[in-house]
């Protein structure tokens, strides 16, 4: 997670799933977890998915890899999902106190990758149910910020509405392989929408000589900057569109530099938000 020290994870013995311990974050003690995202990434790893999902940079754990994993991750997603009326997700039942999470939270993100994992292992109805839950607005229980004509999809759904980049970028690549995988023309329209939406924030995440994290204006560091161009290089892939080019060769070209001026971008951020690191 952003500017954050990397928790530490491990396979549980008994569960055969990845937990995090996530320490304490903002002065809240969190602990030791498991993170139904990690549950679903690491079977996503195993299927070799990124060319639908876009890079997906998660630690080698000892415990987790083969087939038998990617059967544990789905029965456990599918024994632990929340539902309420029509929509089904995924809840992390622990705070995260940086991007304002209350205990429950779900996150796009999490729906994302688990209604790909879902479709591919063949729970279809499940990962359509999911899928709706991507696209409902955070105010009607759901995990995107819905508009009249744009579609944004939030890693972390709070009052705020702020949009993670990379979580953004990550949506769109499953909402888009998850079309032609069902032949879903809605789908395929809320694929358009949030593309449009995208392509039209893409200025605002960029920083002049860096890229912002999310629309908050935190920076991103030269991990995250490194996937923001590969994951705008797969959407370029996928759709053709001229109009990721320039964007795609600014952030490219900054790389040359970020190496060098990542302590000065922070520094510079930590002087514009009064010493906070999340704002």
């Amino acid at each position: 997670m952003l500017g954050s020290t990397t928790p530490r994870a491990w396979c549980d013995p008994n569960l055969g799933l990845p937990i995090t311990d996530y320490g304490v974050r903002a002065g809240v003690q969190i602990g030791v977890h498991v993170n139904p995202l990690d549950v679903a990434l690491y079977a996503c790893k195993i299927l070799n998915l990124e060319d639908a999902t876009g890079p997906i940079v998660i630690p080698d754990l000892e415990g987790i890899a083969g087939s038998e994993y990617v059967d544990r991750a789905v029965k456990w997603l599918l024994a632990n999902q929340t539902r309420t009326g029509n929509l089904c997700y995924w809840a992390n039942n622990f705070p995260f106190p940086p991007s304002e999470m209350r205990t429950p939270w779900k996150s796009a993100l999490t729906e994302a990758f688990g209604s790909l994992l879902l479709l591919v292992a063949g729970k279809t109805q499940w990962a359509r149910r999911h899928l709706v839950t991507m696209l409902t607005d955070y105010s009607t229980g759901g995990v995107a910020d819905v508009g009249e004509d744009s579609i944004r999809f939030l890693e972390y759904p709070s009052d705020t509405r702020s949009v993670v980049l990379n979580g953004m970028m990550h949506c769109l690549l499953i909402l888009h392989e998850c079309s032609i995988i069902l032949k879903d023309d809605t789908l395929r329209r809320n694929f358009e929408i949030g593309f449009r939406t995208l392509k039209g924030d893409l200025g605002r995440f960029d920083a002049g000589f860096y890229t912002f994290y999310d629309s908050r204006k935190n920076p991103a560091d030269e991990k995250y900057h490194r996937i923001h161009i590969k994951l705008l290089r797969l959407l370029y892939e996928k759709t053709q569109d001229p109009e990721l080019l320039p964007y795609l060769s600014r952030w490219s070209a900054y790389m040359k530099t970020y190496p060098v001026m990542e302590p000065l971008i922070f520094l510079r951020h930590l002087i514009r938000s009064g010493g906070r690191l999340y704002i």
